[in-house]
């Protein structure tokens, strides 16, 4: 049997798997981000959360471990470690979320690969490795493609007065907040990308208003434009897409994609299938 784990900064998702049928679990834990927590702290939110669920840890016998934070081998040595012990010292490798995602959807295919989600990120994948990644820059110089994005597509809209009477008055339904609250929390409150991206859902409800979808639009042609056209092949290569925002927005992201002569062939909303897929194929 083999863990599978996806995790980001909120929560981690874990897997269990082997190859008969019926014997996958899941478990859910608080997030594992190596940038924010020691060695320690993991393994003391792991037992209370991870340990005690677990029936037989003598049968797993390897960890495949992706998470947020995870793109450095120092980083990625910290949740080694801190994981390795829990396990009986069985194999624990450590990847970032974008490997995962190109993993998932890609398995030993060449393409590019998109996650469209809170943020956004790229990458060219050569069916083993991530060749080449264009920095999304996060929330405030970058992350096109992402709830965050478009969440700030539309505050910025409501800000400026330039959303149209009847939209504004919808957005004003969906949220409390107003132009100050807006500002304090994008600027002054932590993780202000979540609270961007807790806008989007408003632009998922409202997506077949005009002014909504050429915003949507907007969101996804300026991540073809900045990010995936970008790319060599991009034309000829299959782009694949991962993450909530590109699945509800298919539609419209299609619709980009088409306009940059670029075909999408999948788009799917959470990686644990493609990876079981991926690792069970390429167990250690």
């Amino acid at each position: 049997m083999i863990a599978i784990v996806d995790s980001g900064s909120t929560k981690s998702n874990w897997l269990f798997t082997g190859k008969k049928p019926g014997e996958d679990f899941s478990i859910r834990t608080t997030g594992i981000n190596p940038y924010y927590q020691t060695v320690e702290e993991i393994q003391e939110a792991l037992q209370k959360e991870l340990v005690p669920n677990l029936p037989q840890i003598s049968l797993i016998t390897a960890v495949y471990f992706y998470g947020a934070g995870c793109e450095l081998p120092a980083q990625q040595a910290v949740v080694a470690r801190a994981i390795s012990p829990l396990f009986n010292n069985c194999i624990v490798l450590v990847d970032s979320d974008l490997i995962a995602a190109a993993r998932s959807v890609l398995g030993d295919e060449t393409g590019i690969c998109c996650i469209s989600g809170t943020g956004s990120n790229t990458c060219y994948y050569d069916g083993k490795k991530i060749v080449r990644n264009i920095n999304s820059l996060g929330l405030y110089m970058g992350d096109e493609g992402s709830g965050g994005f478009l969440g700030k597509l539309l505050a910025r809209d409501y800000i400026r007065e330039s959303m149209p009477l009847d939209i504004r008055a919808r957005f004003e339904v969906f949220t409390a907040d107003r132009k100050s609250d807006i500002m304090d929390k994008v600027y002054k409150k932590p993780f202000p990308n979540r609270y961007l991206a807790s806008l989007a859902p408003f632009a998922i409800l409202h997506k077949s208003d005009n002014y909504i979808n050429e915003l949507i639009e907007e969101n996804f042609r300026l991540l073809f434009d900045n990010c995936i056209c970008r790319y060599d092949d991009f034309e000829k290569l299959p782009v694949r897409f991962i993450g909530s925002i590109g699945l509800h927005l298919r539609d419209a992201l299609e619709k980009v994609a088409s306009d940059k002569k670029v075909k999408i062939d999948k788009i799917v909303d959470d990686p644990m299938q493609g990876l079981k897929e991926y690792h069970l194929k390429h167990t250690v």
